[in-house]
């Protein structure tokens, strides 16, 4: 599973304004230029999280954009799904299949288990998780150690 670049850039946009200060409105040219994302791209973004809900925008000269809630009770899987909708590793992941093998298949079940899992878990990813500083020993040890060969 892959979300797209634009996702990504849409996640990274959220995680700057949820550093920036709150009770302030932020310009399209602010966020380009503070995360390095081309200015149209980050105009489209912006356009895009607004109509989902995730960011409310003021129109006029002292106009832009901040969040619509809290950065703790906006999730990833949110942020996700106003970008790409729905949530759905394969498609028989929804309830919108209309896979020729569908009646026959012994996949269905599992995979909407995998999909609920997995867009669970980004549920209980908030943005203000995302822009925390972690201590590294919280994260998984990848390295391989074989022990010592001379």
């Amino acid at each position: 599973m892959r979300i797209n670049k634009l996702t990504d850039y849409g996640i990274v946009v959220m995680t700057e304004i949820a550093t920036m200060k709150s009770d302030t409105v932020h310009t399209a040219k602010e966020i380009s230029h503070r995360t390095k994302i081309p200015l149209p791209t980050v105009t489209r973004l912006l356009k895009t999280l607004s109509n989902g809900g995730l960011l409310d925008s003021q129109r006029g000269s002292q106009g832009g954009y901040s969040l619509s809630e809290s950065a703790s009770t906006i999730s990833v899987a949110s942020i996700i799904e106003s970008i790409e909708g729905p949530i759905a590793l394969t498609e028989c992941s929804t309830n919108e299949c209309s896979c020729s093998y569908e009646s026959n298949c012994n996949v269905e079940l599992p995979w909407q288990k995998i999909n609920n899992t997995v867009k669970s878990a980004l549920e209980k990813i908030s943005l203000a998780e995302m822009i925390q500083d972690k201590p590294n020993n919280e994260l998984v040890n990848l390295s391989m150690n074989y022990g010592d060969i001379t």
